[in-house]
């Protein structure tokens, strides 16, 4: 019988994950959007979001050997019914008093903290809902969500931003983060019923916990030590990540001040990317990539990547608009070659703790870009700010991933 990645646990998976996008995307343009209209700050926009990015810094390392043995399923739907309620209350917060950056900085805090646990136990948790041979395809569905959601919800969220406010847009949120953990409640774990249940009944003293904690942790350091190719590929991803949180901010403050663009404008750029991946991912669904080829095709990409954000402002908007879009349609096909390389690569008995690891290191280096990003937007243009950021990631591709085409080709041409 032919295998189909459409099983019933991918295929709630994905719709849990398509729902809480859509809030999502209207979420993260509103926030972005509501500071810099109140404060025309772009230190002050950064300096929120990079401290927002704090949990995403301590938590992962912190948390990572309970996450590699939780019941990962009820920890997901645990955390979307409280990040909806959150959304929820806030939303009636803010309908009775006036805009407050400290009262943003809080709940934006709260909630990276609920979103750091949940993005890592997910990502442990998704390979093990994905059929066996089935990663290109399950990683480009995935790779697809975040995407078509963007494109199709980005300009209604801009136009509902503009009419009816944030409030609107978190109270849609909130709902449809509740929806998509009443949906996630109906996968069936991919383990044995008892396989936590013996972890929870093992007494052990306040010592044997913190130096089992300890050994947990230090493997998942012990597997990137040795992992050369591995690590400078995440390398090159942090500071790309990072640049770009920072290139996007400047983008955001370039069209909120400019008297020739509009907010609209913005979110078809936004969306102009995001149809582009979508597309790219259409192709990538049907088309596997040559093993030999994958390393190639992700250098290659990478450089036009950043060549395409060293320009963008400098350009006229209609350009502006291909440019985003070719960057889209390649970009996807190189973030699904890399995830779905490197979670097939990684054993799964330490994938919670090396993500773990990992998204700690890019978190690091994407709050640190949008403080230099925040404070070079005050002294310089917007549009030399990103040619900086853009300009520096492009160095870094020949110093991760070029000088160490020995040890990333082989993880990346892997067969999956």
């Amino acid at each position: 019988m032919k295998k189909t990645l459409w099983t019933k646990n991918f295929t709630i998976i994905t719709l849990g994950t398509i729902i809480s996008s859509i809030g999502g995307v209207a979420m993260n343009l509103a926030f972005g959007l509501v500071v810099f209209d109140q404060t025309a700050s772009t230190w002050l926009s950064s300096s929120l979001i990079a401290i927002t990015y704090i949990p995403s810094i301590l938590l992962p390392v912190l948390i990572a050997p309970y996450v590699d043995h939780c019941d990962k399923r009820k920890v997901i739907v645990a955390l979307d019914y409280i990040c909806g309620i959150l959304y929820l209350l806030f939303q009636f917060y803010l309908r009775g008093f006036a805009f407050s950056y400290e009262m943003y900085l809080l709940f934006g805090f709260i909630t990276s903290s609920i979103g750091t646990v949940y993005n890592l136990t997910y990502t442990a948790f998704y390979p093990d809902l994905i059929p066996e041979g089935l990663a290109q395809k399950g990683y480009t569905i995935s790779s697809m969500i975040y995407p078509t959601v963007t494109a199709l919800i980005t300009p209604v969220a801009a136009v509902l931003y503009v009419r009816a406010g944030i409030e609107t847009i978190m109270l849609i949120e909130g709902i449809l983060l509740l929806l998509a953990a009443s949906f996630e409640l109906l996968i069936k774990p991919p383990y044995e019923k008892n396989e936590y249940s013996e972890t929870k009944t093992e007494k052990k003293t306040f010592t044997e916990n913190l130096i089992a904690y300890r050994n947990d942790l230090l493997e998942g350091f012990r597997y990137l030590k040795k992992e050369k190719g591995l690590r400078n590929l995440y390398y090159y991803s942090a500071v790309t990540n990072g640049a770009a949180q920072g290139i996007s901010t400047m983008i955001m403050a370039a069209f909120q001040s400019s008297p020739l663009l509009t907010t609209t404008m913005y979110s078809l750029l936004i969306s102009a990317e995001t149809v582009g991946r979508m597309i790219g991912g259409v192709i990538h669904y049907f088309i596997k990539i040559p093993a030999k080829m994958k390393y190639k095709i992700t250098k290659s990409v990478y450089k036009i990547y950043e060549i395409c954000d060293m320009a963008l402002l400098f350009l006229p908007y209609p350009v502006m608009l291909v440019l985003r879009f070719l960057c889209g349609f390649l970009g996807i096909n190189t973030a699904t070659i890399r995830e779905a390389a490197v979670q097939n690569y990684i054993p799964a008995n330490v994938r919670g703790r090396v993500n773990a690891i990992i998204s700690t290191m890019i978190y690091l280096y994407a709050m640190a870009a949008q403080l230099v990003a925040g404070a070079l937007g005050e002294i310089l243009p917007y549009k030399i700010v990103t040619l900086i950021l853009a300009g520096t990631t492009f160095l870094c591709i020949y110093l991760f991933v070029v000088r160490n085409k020995k040890e990333i080709s082989p993880l990346l041409n892997n067969v999956y």
